[in-house]
């Protein structure tokens, strides 16, 4: 009878460890199906945006600065799309960018947007007191609400030492929905002074994410926190069993500071070193921050800077734990400029360990694999180990402008060597 009981307790251990064995192996292979056109040739979209909706279907803002192919919606998982054109209220001024898109738990969307600098010269100086807007929609995008949106007394000096430059677009902002109705949203705050990198006060320079929040629906805007000193282009992921911790992924981009050699500060940035060609910021590349207060300090985790020109980076977290990140593939020395074709990053236990060939996996998302095979901008899960992300293909220039139309596919991924 002993002896019977042993060989259960053993079998049984022995089966226990086989089980745990394959749960936290973080090898993984995978597979990429059929693709879909979402948009056709047209202007190109940019960095995107997509979303679940409550009531089951998808949403992808492509971000593109033509507001009539900016807005998609699918109701059967990806398979299909409907172009839904963006129409603001007459009083809005036209040629808006449509940056940043949303979704609160009561099913209304949000778009942040701002004229197009672009379309006037391109200079930085145009972002200066342009008019910025939070605008909501409670018909599906048919109809959209527009409030206009003043940054410069969010600064620690409020009216008294204003920011000067408020930037969306181009900048990507992004919304975080909590589940009690309130929303957020980070965006590029600067003061005038903020491209003299060596002033004494280092409060003062830089892009500055700084983040903002609603509790009354978007009618009024309070509570600044800054995210990070020298990110903008922030894309947030909160995690589905816990709100208060949240994995952001944002382009950090700044100069030289006091004291730091410029030769060291391109070994550790894989940035072109003084002299070679190929850029002018030493760090101009993709960071992952974590918050464990629902967005109230952020912290950059070791090791996660992605490199230079490794930019342009989105970051998605699934009901089952995935996280998918996608960024620029990057600067190599013998390739000028650096490239924009991208390349993802993977998680399966919520952005503790990266996936990196190994049984374990490793810490830091920068010693993680590159699936530089998937090409994609913005995912969105479908079902365990089952994914749909959207992306850019871009065709020859036509005159002043990029054409390029909007594509997605399908793909999975099976766990274990």
């Amino acid at each position: 009878m002993m002896k019977a009981l042993i060989a259960v307790l053993v079998l049984a251990r022995t089966f226990t460890l086989l089980v745990s064995s394959a749960v936290d192996d973080h090898r993984i292979r995978v597979k990429t199906g059929k693709v879909v056109q979402i948009l056709p040739v047209g202007r190109s979209p940019s960095m995107m945006k997509m979303l679940r909706h409550p009531d089951g279907s998808i949403y992808l803002n492509t971000q593109s600065t033509d507001s009539s192919r900016s807005l998609a919606r699918s109701h059967d998982d990806g398979k299909t799309w409907t172009v839904l054109p963006i129409r603001f209220a007459p009083d809005v001024p036209e040629g808006q960018h449509a940056a940043g898109f949303g979704i609160s738990s009561d099913g209304k969307l949000w778009l942040i947007h701002q004229g197009n600098p672009r379309a006037q010269g391109g200079e930085e100086l145009r972002y200066r007191d342009r008019q910025i807007f939070v605008a909501t929609s409670s018909d599906a995008g048919r109809s959209w609400k527009s409030a206009p949106f003043d940054f410069s007394h969010f600064s620690p000096g409020g009216d008294q030492d204003p920011y000067s430059v408020g930037q969306v677009a181009w900048c990507y902002p992004n919304f975080i929905a909590g589940p009690d109705g309130a929303m957020s949203f980070s965006m590029s705050m600067r003061y005038p002074d903020w491209d003299d990198w060596m002033q004494q006060d280092q409060s003062r320079p830089g892009i500055r994410d700084v983040m903002v929040r609603s509790l009354d629906g978007g009618k009024t805007w309070a509570d600044p926190t800054v995210v990070h000193q020298h990110a903008t282009e922030t894309d947030f992921a909160v995690d589905p069993t816990d709100p208060k911790r949240i994995l952001a992924l944002a382009r950090k981009q700044r100069q030289l500071l006091p004291g730091e050699d410029p030769h060291e500060v391109a070994r550790l940035t894989g940035a072109p070193a003084p002299g070679e060609p190929g850029g002018t910021y030493p760090y101009k590349g993709s960071v992952l921050l974590e918050s464990i207060d629902g967005g109230r300090t952020f912290r950059e985790l070791p090791n996660s800077y992605t490199g230079f020109y490794a930019h342009r980076g989105t970051i998605y977290w699934s009901p089952d734990d995935v996280v998918v990140v996608s960024h620029n593939i990057g600067y190599s020395h013998d390739l000028v400029p650096p490239t924009a074709r991208r390349c993802i990053r993977i998680s399966l236990d919520g952005g503790r360990t990266w996936v990196d060939g190994s049984p374990s996996g490793t810490p830091h998302l920068n010693q993680s694999t590159r699936f530089s095979d998937i090409i994609a901008y913005n995912t969105i899960a479908l079902g365990k180990d089952r994914f749909f992300s959207a992306y850019t293909i871009m065709s020859e220039p036509a005159g002043n402008r990029r054409l390029g139309s909007c594509e997605g596919f399908f793909w999975s991924l099976t766990r274990g060597p």
